[in-house]
């Protein structure tokens, strides 16, 4: 069941049901919404209930119908509109949503709700559209099931973690817990950052090491090639060897792994280690990282054989290589892991430093205000830090220190007068029509809602404008009377007339007292519709 909901008029607060088809909105005592007052037409509107669209039609009135201000005809109304019948706000809504039965047959589809899906119309309930189908094990659907996790998840964060947390202010210094979080910020970072440091140093200088190994068995290998093929084999040398830094051991091997030198070696076999074996098989050079300290490095000595026609390798150079001090040891890992923390400690306090002056900040300004206040009586406070929590914090002290026994010693008006800016916005924001507010000290506009920044003001910024400053002269001094009257006798609706941009307006103006006095005036624009029924 669909009702029409009266948000303003002689039927504010009550709702009347609509029925299925045609439902005529009037004055006349026949029709299905009856609104008595003199400015409803006897049939002022027609409301259409369909199964997939309410269709709002204006039945030739006097003074018109209007969705969201503006003045229609006819109009498929769509989710979170308003009604306007002249001065009479209104909306529809649906008084008693099917709901879904939690209980569904196995094997079969849950049963689909009355009405049909309103296609994004305001007479139908858009959470319909986002109810999720049960298994058929009757089991939550995957969004539903995701959404309550993370509301668990939320909910052990605020009552299980959090007052934990809070608990260390109650047992330490304010900024003395903030360096701690901080601290475990650092450690955890720098502990992160040290582990792929390591793996990514280490491999460098393995990559590093090997490459230096490979070429020092290549220029053995290349410095023995010429007495390998003239088979002078007492002319094989290692001395070159003697000379490279890292190399411990080096040796120049027959293909059937006898020793040729160094000379103190010659004769003996290679067995040392299996890995130069299988170097030897494949016949090419050969890399291997046997340890965090030992490299091998295998480079064969190969030529042409003209008596069998083919290239045959004669030798082996073998060069097993320290890494020594360029290994990654303990050592170095522990001196990796201070300089990155000495740099972490650094930028985490000056991180400290900034968070916490901008946490002090708007603490320091209300205190220095309240101070102020207590001393010439100035009780406007305020901050300038763009947290909503706060701005709710200076409010409250605001309305607390005027509400105080005599409030502070001053005869300004302004000096009691609680912060309304949030007051004025939300009134201008319920009218259904063109509206502004203006302070009357000053005589500037504080707020307006998209009505007028729509309709009437389409073009410059409105908000905060001295009302002398209006570029349309006639509308500047409409206003600039009406305020006048308002100021004169701020207990009476004061209204006019205008004609802006060819469309006739009646402007109403209302004063608003605040806890000392006229706190500021709504102007309300509401567009007139000539004739008589």
């Amino acid at each position: 069941m669909w009702v029409i909901r009266f948000l303003s008029g002689p039927l504010a607060g009550k709702s009347i049901s609509l029925k299925l088809g045609r439902n005529v909105v009037g004055r006349a005592p026949h029709c299905e919404v009856v609104i008595p007052s003199q400015n409803i037409s006897k049939e002022h509107t027609q409301i259409e209930i369909y199964n997939d669209k309410i269709i709002v039609t204006d039945l030739k009135s006097r003074n018109g119908t209007f969705i969201n201000g503006v003045q229609v005809t006819s109009h498929k109304l769509q989710a979170g509109e308003k009604i306007s019948f002249f001065d009479v706000l209104a909306d529809i809504v649906e008084k008693s949503p099917t709901s879904i039965k939690k209980k569904i047959k196995p094997a079969t589809l849950p049963a689909l709700p009355a009405e049909p899906l309103f296609d994004g119309n305001l007479a139908y309930d858009q959470n319909v559209h986002n109810r999720s189908v049960p298994h058929e094990n009757n089991e939550v659907s995957t969004p539903v099931a995701q959404k309550n996790l993370g509301a668990y998840i939320m909910k052990y964060v605020d009552e299980v973690v959090l007052p934990g947390v809070y608990k260390l202010t109650e047992w330490m210094e304010y900024r003395t817990v903030i360096a701690l979080f901080i601290a475990a910020y650092i450690i955890f970072v720098t502990t992160l950052s040290t582990l792929p440091l390591m793996t990514i140093l280490k491999s460098s200088i393995q990559k590093e090491a090997q490459s230096r190994a490979q070429t020092i068995a290549r220029s053995l290998a290349r410095d023995n090639r010429s007495a390998i093929m003239q088979g002078q084999s007492s002319l094989v040398s290692t001395e070159n060897a003697d000379r490279e830094a890292g190399a411990t051991s080096y040796v120049l091997a027959s293909p059937n792994g006898d020793i040729l030198a160094p000379p103190q070696l010659a004769g003996q076999y290679l067995t040392e280690i299996n890995f130069v074996h299988e170097a030897r098989k494949l016949n090419q050079e050969s890399v291997k990282q046997i340890n965090d300290d030992t490299i091998v490095a295998v480079a064969p000595i190969r030529f042409h054989n003209a008596q069998i026609g083919s290239d045959v390798t004669a030798a082996h150079a073998v060069v097993v290589y320290n890494m020594g001090s360029l290994a990654i040891d303990d050592g170095r890992t522990l001196s990796l892991f201070i300089q990155i923390l000495f740099i972490a400690i650094l930028l985490g306090g000056l991180l400290f430093f900034f968070l916490y002056k901008i946490i002090l900040l708007p603490f320091n300004q209300i205190n220095k205000q309240i101070d102020q206040a207590l001393r010439d009586g100035q009780a406007q406070i305020s901050s300038s830090v763009q947290l909503p929590e706060i701005q709710l914090l200076a409010s409250n002290i605001n309305s607390a220190v005027n509400r105080g026994a005599g409030g502070f010693a001053s005869n300004n008006i302004q000096d009691y007068e609680v912060d309304r800016s949030l007051e004025r916005a939300n009134i201008v924001n319920l009218i259904g029509f063109a509206a502004i507010t203006i302070l009357p000290e000053d005589r500037t506009i504080s707020t307006a809602n998209e009505h007028f920044l729509t309709q009437i003001g389409s073009s410059g910024n409105w908000i905060n404008l001295p009302v002398e400053n209006i570029v349309d002269q006639a509308l500047k001094l409409n206003i600039q009377n009406l305020i006048d009257k308002v100021i004169s006798d701020p207990n009476q609706v004061i209204t006019d007339q205008l004609e802006i941009s060819n469309n006739n307006y009646d402007i109403n103006a209302q004063g608003v007292h605040g806890t000392k006095g006229l706190a500021y005036i709504v102007v309300v624009f509401i567009p007139k519709v000539g004739g008589l029924e």
